[in-house]
């Protein structure tokens, strides 16, 4: 499997190719501009819709069906890709590009030896405060 660029996941995401991808890993019909229609389990949909499946039936313009174990369809081929009844398609593009850029989690910074030693006189002018305070209050009882 390739790397995909931050160029390609773009294109993925700023087109109508996450609604595609959004069935992957689920069996569809795809519609290609020659009347064929090919049923089978979306594998992989890449930046330019191009599809990869497995476990296909082909049927024909005159309705004669052939199995294939693995096809590929290039994007210029496909007419329509039918999306099932249960899915939510403003969530699923959601998902998709929730799975294409994941949120980036924040690492901890480590401080330098300057702001180590600033955090700790901050602390110990603290702690002198608070025991002047705390001295106050004991001597006014």
């Amino acid at each position: 499997m390739e790397r995909k660029t931050r160029r390609m996941k773009m294109k993925t995401v700023e087109s109508l190719v996450c609604v595609v991808k959004s069935v992957e890993n689920q069996y569809t019909t795809i519609d290609l501009q020659n009347e064929t229609s090919v049923y089978g389990l979306v594998k992989e949909v890449d930046c330019d819709m191009n599809v990869t499946l497995c476990d296909v039936t082909l049927t024909d313009p005159n309705g004669n069906r052939y199995s294939c174990d693995n096809f590929f369809l290039k994007s210029r081929l496909i007419r329509y890709v039918h999306l099932s009844r249960t899915v939510d398609i403003f969530q699923a593009m959601k998902d998709v590009v929730r799975k294409t850029f994941p949120p980036r989690v924040k690492k901890p910074k480590a401080y330098s030896l300057k702001k180590k030693k600033i955090i700790a006189k901050q602390e110990k002018l603290k702690r002198e405060i608070q025991n002047m305070y705390s001295s106050k209050d004991g001597t006014k009882s």
